[in-house]
C-alpha cells in the first residue's frame, strides 16, 4: 500500500525534462591555506610556518591560531576565545587563554622577528601582519579605537559576551 502511494505521487521519469542530466550546485572552493603577512597555516596538513621557519603546533594552539588568523586585525577578548575556541559557554575566570597565548606567541614570534600577536591590556588579543609601533596606553586606546570608545575594558568584555 505504501508503495502505491509513493508510485502515484512520483512523476513518470519520461515526463521529466532533462532526464539523465544531473544539475548539481557548484561546490564552493574551500580555503586550505590561511595567510597573514609571513604567517601561513595549512588547514589540511595542520601545519604552520612563518616565512620559511616551521612552527610546531599542538591541536589547541592550531585552533587558536586558525581562529585568530581568520579574524586578523580584530580585537579578540578572552571571553570570545573561550566561547569560540574552547566552546565554553561561560568565563571560567582562569588564565587558560593567557597561558595558551603565551605559548603560541613564543612559537609564532621568533626572537629576531617583529611580534605579530599582541596583548591589548585589559581587553584581549590582536593578530596583525603589521607590527604595532608601540602598545598604546589605556586612554589613547580608548580614544582611538571606536569599538572600545570610552568604556572600561571590563565593560567591553561584558558587552561582547
Amino acid at each position: 500500500m505504501t508503495t502505491d502511494i509513493i508510485n502515484r505521487n512520483t512523476p513518470d521519469p519520461i515526463d521529466l525534462p532533462f532526464v539523465g542530466t544531473w544539475i548539481l550546485p557548484r561546490a564552493q572552493p574551500r580555503e586550505t591555506m590561511l595567510r597573514v603577512g609571513p604567517l601561513e597555516l595549512d588547514l589540511i596538513d595542520r601545519t604552520g610556518k612563518r616565512g620559511e621557519r616551521p612552527i610546531d603546533l599542538r591541536p589547541r594552539e592550531f585552533q587558536l591560531l586558525k581562529y585568530m588568523m581568520q579574524r586578523s586585525d580584530q580585537l579578540l577578548t578572552r571571553a570570545i576565545l573561550f566561547q569560540e575556541v574552547w566552546h565554553y559557554k561561560f568565563d571560567p575566570e582562569t588564565n587558560l587563554v593567557d597561558v595558551h597565548m603565551g605559548r603560541l606567541r613564543r612559537k609564532v614570534d621568533g626572537s629576531n622577528e617583529a611580534p605579530m600577536i599582541r596583548n591589548v591590556r585589559g581587553a584581549g588579543f590582536v593578530l596583525s601582519a603589521t607590527p604595532s609601533q608601540a602598545t598604546p596606553t589605556r586612554t589613547a586606546e580608548r580614544s582611538t579605537n571606536p569599538a572600545i570608545g570610552d568604556l572600561s575594558p571590563r565593560s567591553v568584555e561584558r558587552i561582547l559576551q
